[in-house]
């Protein structure tokens, strides 16, 4: 089956089949059908590249619904549009999400890189992930200290404990967060894009301003994957050492840069697109793929690009980075099949 339409990327890998996995009550019968036979699951494929023929049953997880209670615990189905969670959660009065609004993708994915934007991740906000676990074949409720949760990643990508792509060991069924009724919440808008929006508000905003100018932001800078594929921000923000950070701003001295949290007090996040932008590869295009012209942090599918040439396009970026700044980026979206 061509997984073209099931990765925002636009990518034309295929699959042995695909599964549409929209109830729990069905993950038994699917274990047992499936036996050790290879699997890998998607969500949305909004955080993948799919570079070759995925020789595995590919399990969409779709399972749906959403339950949010008077005191704010917010719980979510895996199948879930993580944007509309966000919307409806703010609807229903409740805030806590809106920094995250318009990241595209599934619910179910969203602990799996541990999402965050404009100073907010969702370890803020996570309190438990409940899964399916096909080597003990029952459901399995995570504590959010249990996920191992840091920059972009959590236990869900560790290889170690996850297992490898064609074998996963856990399936994303469901997530609770806490969220706090408007009245009560304190909104986070110190990154530097907020900030500039609100600084001559006479009074803090409300939750709902804060994802309105979010949604803005967004797209005003990244390209929305139904007109053009990306999967959005293709390389982390690197963390340097403050040393290395100090003798970087000596030399260039609009860097951007980012403070970490306290456990990593000697440490300095940053800008990839700065790198990126820097190295001349803004806008810039190889064959069918190519960088965004507005923002450089995306590599782009203009329509017949393949998984090989975005990650060819992405080798190239890594080396120029390394030749010019002594950095290495990290990519952020997972590839498969993986190697």
């Amino acid at each position: 089956m061509n997984l073209s339409q099931h990765n925002t990327l636009r990518l034309p890998a295929r699959a042995d089949r695909v599964i549409q996995v929209d109830s729990i009550q069905a993950l038994p019968e699917i274990t047992a059908a499936l036996g050790q036979a290879p699997r890998c699951i998607l969500g949305a494929g909004s955080n993948v590249v799919l570079h070759a023929p995925l020789a595995a049953t590919v399990l969409l997880a779709r399972i749906m619904g959403r339950q949010l209670t008077e005191d704010g615990r917010l719980t979510a189905g895996a199948g879930e549009d993580w944007h509309g969670l966000v919307m409806w959660s703010l609807g229903q009065g409740f805030a806590g999400l809106e920094n995250l609004a318009l990241i595209p993708g599934t619910t179910g994915a969203a602990p799996v890189q541990n999402i965050g934007a404009y100073g907010v991740e969702l370890s803020d906000r996570i309190t438990a992930v409940t899964v399916w676990d096909f080597q003990d074949k029952k459901l399995v409720r995570f504590s959010a200290s249990d996920c191992g949760f840091s920059y972009r990643h959590s236990i869900f990508r560790d290889p170690a404990i996850q297992g490898p792509w064609d074998q996963p060991r856990y399936l994303i069924t469901e997530i609770e967060l806490q969220l706090r009724p408007m009245a009560d919440a304190q909104v986070e808008i110190n990154y530097a894009d907020l900030k500039s929006v609100f600084a001559h508000h006479a009074q803090p905003p409300s939750a709902q301003e804060v994802a309105d100018a979010v949604i803005a932001i967004r797209r005003r800078k990244l390209p929305d994957p139904n007109d053009i594929g990306n999967v959005g921000s293709f390389f982390k923000n690197p963390m340097v050492s403050q040393l290395q950070a100090r003798n970087l701003s000596l030399l260039h001295p609009d860097l951007p840069q980012y403070p970490v949290d306290a456990s990593h007090h000697d440490q300095c996040k940053i800008s990839a697109a700065w790198l990126i932008e820097r190295c001349g590869f803004k806008g810039a295009r190889r064959g069918d793929v190519g960088v965004h012209e507005g923002h450089a942090l995306v590599l782009v599918n203009h329509g017949g690009g393949t998984g090989r040439e975005i990650l060819a396009l992405a080798h190239e970026i890594q080396q120029a980075v390394v030749a010019k700044f002594g950095i290495f980026l990290e990519p952020e979206p997972i590839f498969l099949p993986q190697h």
